[in-house]
């Protein structure tokens, strides 16, 4: 199974010391979500600065979600910067997140311009130019109707399509089913209340309310693209929860996420603001009403991964891909 999670990096680290990257995202209350990752090659990088661009159109409002260790030092000619005493070799770090809120005057890009530097091993900067993608504002409900073809996408091929405008990817390879299948999926407020109460504490990323009908037999796996509700670490390991009849299961965590024997042989994995996770109809998707993604609160406040923790295989090997991250993940589940 390859895991593409390379292409969630604009630059290849082929040549460079490290990579920086940029999401958005909404919040319930309008305002967007910035955050910021650095990954590094095998240099270790000290008295790092990071810097987020505050967008046009928008106001900054808070930082939020920052790296243990990270000090935020403000706002300075509309960016955002964060300090940092150093970053290991071959490591991921990040979200640097803060919050925005829009004013009508321009187009909200999804992907703002950020930058990190640094003094050792030698004084440097490496910049991300942002791009002009705008920012959607997702729906919380949505439906996708395909066949034995599996989903086709614009171009007429198979492969992954919106359920939407949810913002969930969904891709189902050719032959899965023998019939017109629909895929409903509802995203639902998280409640820690009516979640299920796990031993380690978690940070619930989602909650979703997934149908499918008819419910026969999948011959292959579907692979879905959940958005999170912030934007998380890549590679931490995930719990899920699955709800069937008010009846929560929670599944067991795993490296690189999970796999539960009642998922078809299904997996989760985190990534920049999605939760993906593949797994078959009726021993999985099909088989519960709500499925709860989430991390663990201390892997969360860390907000750091190793090379090895993720599943692309060392962050050095990172090389320039395409810019649809989703589409290019779910490919990758394939």
């Amino acid at each position: 199974m390859r895991f593409l999670l390379a292409t969630l990096f604009a630059l290849s680290l082929s040549a460079q010391v490290a990579v920086v990257r940029t999401t958005g995202q909404y919040d319930a209350d309008g305002s967007v979500l910035y955050s910021t990752y650095v990954a590094t090659s095998s240099q270790k990088l000290e008295t790092v600065a990071v810097g987020a661009t505050v967008p046009l159109g928008t106001r900054f409002i808070e930082s939020l979600d920052i790296p243990a260790g990270v000090i935020f030092e403000g706002v300075r000619d509309n960016v955002a910067v964060w300090s940092i005493p150093e970053i290991a070799a071959d490591r991921l770090i990040g979200p640097f997140t803060f919050r925005a809120r829009p004013d009508g005057a321009a187009p909200v890009t999804a992907e703002p311009p950020a930058a990190v530097s640094y003094q050792l091993p030698a004084p440097g900067i490496i910049e991300f130019a942002g791009t002009e993608t705008v920012l959607p504002i997702l729906e919380s409900k949505g439906f996708h109707i395909f066949d034995q073809r599996g989903t086709i996408n614009e171009k007429g091929e198979n492969g992954p399509v919106l359920i939407g405008k949810t913002g969930v990817y969904l891709f189902v390879p050719e032959g899965a089913v023998r019939t017109q299948t629909t895929v409903t999926v509802e995203r639902q407020t998280i409640d820690n209340d009516r979640l299920p109460k796990t031993e380690t504490p978690l940070w619930w990323c989602g909650l979703y309310r997934v149908s499918i009908t008819p419910t026969e037999q999948s011959a292959k796996n579907f692979h879905f693209a959940f958005p999170t509700r912030r934007s998380i670490t890549p590679g931490l390991p995930i719990t899920v929860a699955a709800n069937s009849d008010n009846s929560w299961a929670k599944e067991e965590t795993r490296a690189f996420g999970f796999g539960f024997n009642n998922f078809g042989g299904g997996q989760c994995f985190s990534q920049f603001g999605f939760t993906s996770c593949s797994g078959g109809i009726n021993s999985g998707f099909g088989g519960f009403n709500q499925f709860g993604f989430g991390v663990n609160v201390a892997d969360r406040v860390r907000s750091t991964v190793t090379a090895a923790q993720l599943p692309a295989g060392p962050i050095k090997s990172i090389q320039d891909g395409t810019s649809n991250t989703i589409i290019a993940i779910l490919i990758g589940l394939r």
